[in-house]
């Protein structure tokens, strides 16, 4: 039998389980809305790039009310960060002296399988392997919104969230259009370390290239995670996605070889697109978007997660309010999305301006024209 067929009306439906629709999912429990159902296509078990956070998320899991179950999962401990970044000295930034401790380095794919576990802990219904496949809208009445999926059967509510992701599927349905400002490549491996002094590589590491940059991290598992992001011009030109190619760029950096010269070449890459994008409007009647559906950052941001969190609390509460026939709120968070993608693009352009060692290659030019 299937998770909804006994129960297929609901205040809100979220179409996507990762971290920024679980967050909606768990903040609406917190604030009372109850009937939430959450639609993931996948199962959790895709391998997913680790991603350092910083400090600063635990207030958002203090918010969200799951810090002392996140705690347990005992993710890496994030130091701080080396950079070789507008010069060849690396810089260091480290928070041993922040108020709030360390920041983290997340095994992505249990980080994700945690976030929807706290929201059917918390009573809410999640099918995974359920893939969304239209919208319709009966105006007038009392779940207004239809939504059908491949494998199971449609279900009625009073609100939408799309928490897709980069593609915003659900939000497009709604006349919503992606604005883009810059698109990238990342293509990572993952090494395993379990002969290596692990404790050397609590920080992570960022090293500028002529090609790009690389990051480079320890997850979980005695797990090393090394990705290069450029464009996918310069992935094709230098057959990047072929791992010899890529592994022997990688031996050629000034810093990070140093961490993987006595490791194995990997057998296969990850790799995918990490854009710099806006969805205009990011909400409208009766339905929003959150995390990189509303709003896509450059991975040097290190902002995904924290982004996808801080963007379920804030929709929680425009829906409620939304719920409660006070839509005020909805444009707010409108506002919100485009204020906070404002000072990402700003504090983005700062960041790529100060690297001025190739000013004639192509990646370069490209992030740092006018």
């Amino acid at each position: 039998m299937s998770a909804i067929d006994n129960n297929r009306e609901f205040d809100v439906v979220i179409v996507g389980g990762g971290p920024a629709g679980a967050a909606t999912g768990i903040a609406l429990q917190n604030i009372g809305v109850g009937k939430v159902f959450v639609a993931e296509a996948g199962t959790y078990s895709k391998p997913k790039i680790g991603e350092s956070i910083p400090p600063d998320t635990r207030k958002l899991f203090q918010r969200l009310n799951i810090a002392d179950a996140f705690e347990l999962q005992g993710h890496e401990p994030c130091l701080g960060s080396f950079s070789c970044w507008g010069s060849e000295q690396l810089g260091f930034n480290d928070n041993l002296f922040n108020p709030l401790g360390a920041g983290w380095h997340l095994d992505r794919r249990r980080f994700d399988k945690f976030m929807a576990d706290q929201f059917t802990q918390g009573g809410g219904l999640l099918a995974g392997e359920t893939r969304f496949a239209s919208v319709s809208v009966a105006h007038n009445a009392t779940y207004p919104f239809q939504l059908s999926f491949d494998n199971q059967p449609p279900v009625r509510c009073r609100f939408v969230v799309d928490a897709t992701g980069q593609p915003a599927i659900v939000a497009r349905k709604f006349g919503a259009q992606i604005k883009m400002q810059d698109a990238m490549l990342s293509i990572a491996a993952y090494f395993d370390c379990k002969d290596t002094d692990l404790n050397a590589l609590k920080l992570t590491l960022l090293e500028a290239i002529n090609l790009g940059w690389w990051y480079c991290a320890s997850i979980p598992n005695n797990q090393l995670v090394v990705s290069l992001t450029t464009d996918a011009t310069i992935a094709k030109e230098y057959a990047l996605k072929d791992p010899k190619n890529w592994f022997a760029l990688l031996n050629q950096t000034a810093h990070l070889a140093g961490r993987v010269n006595t490791l194995a070449p990997p057998a296969h890459l990850h790799y995918w697109k990490t854009p710099s994008s806006l969805l205009n409007p990011p909400a409208g009647n009766g339905w929003l978007a959150v995390g990189d559906a509303a709003s896509c950052y450059d991975p040097i941001s290190s902002q995904g997660v924290y982004k996808a969190l801080a963007t379920g609390l804030k929709a929680a509460q425009a829906i409620a309010d939304w719920l409660d026939n006070k839509p005020n709120t909805l444009g707010e968070y409108r506002q919100y999305i485009g204020n906070e993608f404002i000072n990402y693009l700003t504090q983005r352009e700062y960041f790529y301006q100060q690297e001025q060692r190739w000013q004639d290659a192509l990646f370069w030019q490209q992030r740092q024209a006018s």
